[in-house]
């Protein structure tokens, strides 16, 4: 349920209540307060199509460029009915007025929001380099990265271009603050560790692009329920994106190169499928432009979900491949660890190397004592069990000798 508070000049009120009239609002569900300063008309928008109702007062009054009126949209926290079949029959979502103002004021490229982005761009780092997954999640609460994708989405949905661009520019300046935090750091604090949670962000996968995806429409679902307040779903589209600008940012002062270019393609994966899940949700739940965008909205979503789906077909390729390898060619290692450990647990070694291709294992042991050969052959006997392909698998004993001093 939206209240709305309406504020006219002097005698206007009984032409909006005309209006609604028209429209077909019932009369238990508005109420019009008439004084000398003017006139004042609350609208319980129970059922029907909000959007709608909106459209016709802003087009009979103007409410931006006159002082005199103004209209107040909120969502109550409690609502005891009159008509309790009515609220259980309508379908509730926040109004088109309340998303557009949402996602205005939440991609402001102010210094608010670039403060945020510092702050949070320092915390996450820093929990990269320590490999503190608590770390990480605390500068995600903070990141304001949920608003300009938000306004990304709603402008194209709605057609407007200049809530785009302002989603867009917040994003590169995000991009930017987070990226040069990972490289500082990078820089100043000496030999940076590739760990896990650095790992897992430079070898992208098709399933964080579904992570992102739900997300995004996680988000999105929300924000059109009318709790425009929850940064829940915040944490959950800063998870997807703050992280992995930071783990480029330190991409660029070490020398893996390959954490560098996965990070970067999983950024990319992640904005697209951000972007197209909130689309698809505000389509969904039957958010439209007012009647006059329309014709330049229609232009601009197909013109936005062309180039992002073709953008998503071609990530998919890579992110495909990826996937593929981690799980046919990575997934072994796992395996050939465990079992090494189990037909080794009585003797002191180490695994120097496991080396995995299309068709070969090659594994590198340094052991205090040459292995028997009956030991080799019962490890070969039970990957041979557990892989899910027949490899050629190749031992390399190390002799080795610890000395104490």
């Amino acid at each position: 349920m939206q209240i709305v508070h309406a504020t006219f000049k002097r005698n206007e009120g009984n032409k909006a209540v005309s209006l609604l009239e028209e429209m077909g609002v019932d009369i238990e569900d508005y109420k019009l307060i008439e004084s000398k300063s003017g006139d004042l008309l609350i609208i319980n928008l129970v059922y029907g199509d909000m959007d709608v109702f909106l459209d016709g007062l802003t087009s009979k009054f103007d409410f931006e460029n006159d002082d005199e009126r103004s209209l107040i949209i909120f969502t109550p926290d409690t609502v005891i009915p009159r008509n309790k079949e009515k609220l259980t029959k309508a379908s509730f979502r926040a109004t088109r007025e309340s998303l557009v103002t949402f996602a205005n004021s939440k991609s402001q490229a102010d210094l608010e929001y670039i403060m945020l982005v510092i702050f949070s761009s320092v915390i996450t780092t820093l929990g990269l380099i320590l490999d503190n997954v608590a770390v990480i999640v605390g500068g995600m609460v903070i990141a304001p990265v949920l608003g300009p994708i938000i306004a990304i989405s709603i402008g194209i949905v709605l057609g407007k271009s200049k809530l785009i661009k302002q989603g867009l520019l917040a994003e590169v300046v995000a991009i930017t603050i987070a990226v040069g935090t990972g490289a500082i750091f990078g820089l100043i604090i000496p030999n940076v560790e590739l760990n896990n949670s650095l790992l897992i962000r430079m070898r992208p996968t098709l399933a964080d692009v579904l992570i992102a995806l739900s997300a995004g429409a996680a988000g999105a679902y929300v924000l059109i329920k009318g709790n425009l307040k929850s940064g829940l779903v915040g944490v959950m589209v800063a998870a997807s994106l703050l992280p992995v600008m930071a783990t480029i940012g330190l991409g660029v002062t070490m020398p893996e190169s390959t954490m560098l270019g996965g990070s970067i393609l999983l950024l990319a994966g992640n904005y697209l499928a951000l972007i197209l899940s909130t689309i698809g949700i505000f389509y969904l739940e039957g958010l439209k432009p007012q009647v006059w965008y329309k014709h330049k909205a229609d232009k601009i979503v197909k013109k936005s979900l062309s180039l992002i789906v073709v953008s998503v077909i071609v990530l998919s390729i890579p992110l495909g491949s990826l996937t593929l390898y981690q799980f046919y060619y990575e997934k072994p290692g796992e395996i050939i660890t465990k079992t090494i450990n189990s037909n080794l647990f009585d003797i002191n070694y180490r695994i120097e190397r496991i080396e995995v291709d299309e068709n070969n294992i090659d594994i590198t042991i340094f052991s205090d004592t040459l292995l028997a050969e009956e030991k080799l052959r019962n490890i070969k006997k039970n990957l041979n069990v557990k892989l899910t392909k027949k490899y050629n698998i190749n031992f390399n004993i190390v002799k080795a000798k610890r000395y104490s001093y």
